[in-house]
């Protein structure tokens, strides 16, 4: 009796918290024996094996190893416990399994190809090494080392800098286009009292504008005439604000005579393409067949005169009317005034267009009337 009053006194006197800490206790163990009865018969009720997902068993397998082995084995009735750590020990070996890496194959990640196409494309527009590649590509924002830029550029069969091809004719011309004329000559057979005879055209064009600057003709272009004709295109580009520093033509005997001297004393250089290489001086060479399939192939021409007059008239349709797509569809003339583009879309009722014509019809130009 006194035993039994002792351990009252003793039960008594435990701390609230100890008190507590048992039925939240005797809590768990009952609602975790429900839990396994319930697992048990749901499992019961289950025909044939559970298939578990990865994510399921890696959950399942840190749960069940946070218990320990003991524990393990009286509440784990799904599976047994050596499944779980089975699984554990299959998660160890894929955590170093690396085979992600032996499918993208050794080594580094392969440069993204638009990347790799940018650094070519620096290369192949400019005479730089290595280390300049690397710097012009830290303004960009892409971090390639030395040697990847070399690898990337050995790969496109493109060599190191003092071994690189340097410009093409096409950069070439485009740098320059606002100095620089193409020359060029062309012949036409004109009808004279003694029959047919060779006539030799020279003509002048502004490689930025497509502007023609000179078209003159002659029967015998001597060196006197090409002298006289390079001090008359000298005056015209005066007149026209253009500094002519750079004179492309093919290498034509009759070229080369005080034609060439003329402008060399008036400080233009004189560039010379190379031979049997029309493509160097393509626009001349287009300029060609523009005025003598849109004009002199059409006309029966009657002496020096008439060849003349109808080059002055295709002139000036080629220069104030005729919109080139080299420079945007636009028009030399007003190119060269700085005009804006006045193009707008009206309605069709204000759509009146007037026709101007050349060289009695053979040449039209449109232009829209005003209200």
């Amino acid at each position: 009796m006194e035993r039994a009053v002792e351990r009252g006194l003793d039960w008594a006197g435990l701390p609230v918290i100890a008190t507590v800490a048992r039925l939240l206790c005797r809590e768990l163990t009952l609602r975790n024996e429900y839990l396994r009865l319930e697992n048990r018969i749901l499992k019961e009720r289950v025909p044939g094996t559970i298939r578990f997902t990865d994510e399921e068993r890696r959950s399942l397998a840190e749960a069940a190893l946070a218990m320990g082995r003991s524990l393990m084995k009286e509440v784990v009735s799904i599976v047994k416990p050596e499944t779980i750590l089975a699984w554990q020990r299959r998660l160890e070996r894929n955590k170093w399994d690396y085979s992600e890496r032996r499918r993208r194959g050794p080594g580094r990640p392969r440069t993204p190809d638009e990347i790799e196409a940018l650094v070519c494309r620096l290369a192949r527009e400019n005479l730089w090494g290595y280390e300049r590649l690397r710097g012009e590509l830290l303004k960009l924002h892409v971090v390639l080392s030395k040697g990847c830029i070399a690898d990337i550029l050995r790969r496109n069969g493109l060599p190191p800098a003092p071994q690189r091809a340097g410009l093409t004719w096409q950069q070439f011309l485009s740098r320059r286009a606002e100095v620089m004329l193409c020359a060029d000559l062309f012949t036409k057979e004109v009808w004279t009292l003694s029959g047919l005879r060779t006539a030799y055209v020279l003509f002048v064009l502004h490689l930025s504008t497509r502007r023609i600057v000179l078209a003159e003709a002659t029967f015998s272009p001597h060196g006197q005439w090409m002298g006289q004709m390079a001090c008359n295109l000298l005056m015209d580009c005066e007149d026209l604000e253009i500094a002519p520093r750079f004179v492309l033509h093919d290498r034509d005997r009759l070229l080369a005579w005080d034609f060439d001297g003329v402008l060399t004393t008036a400080r233009s250089k004189v560039a010379k393409t190379p031979f049997r290489a029309p493509d160097a001086n393509a626009d001349a060479e287009r300029w060609v067949r523009s005025v003598t399939e849109e004009c002199l192939d059409h006309l029966v021409l009657a002496g020096l005169g008439s060849l003349q007059r109808a080059l002055r008239i295709y002139q000036d349709f080629f220069n104030s009317h005729r919109p080139h797509q080299g420079i945007g569809n636009q028009i030399p003339e007003r190119l060269r005034a700085g005009e804006p583009d006045q193009t707008r879309d009206l309605p069709q009722a204000e759509l009146t267009v007037e026709c101007e014509q050349f060289l009695g019809g053979l040449l039209n130009s449109y232009y829209r009337k005003a209200a």
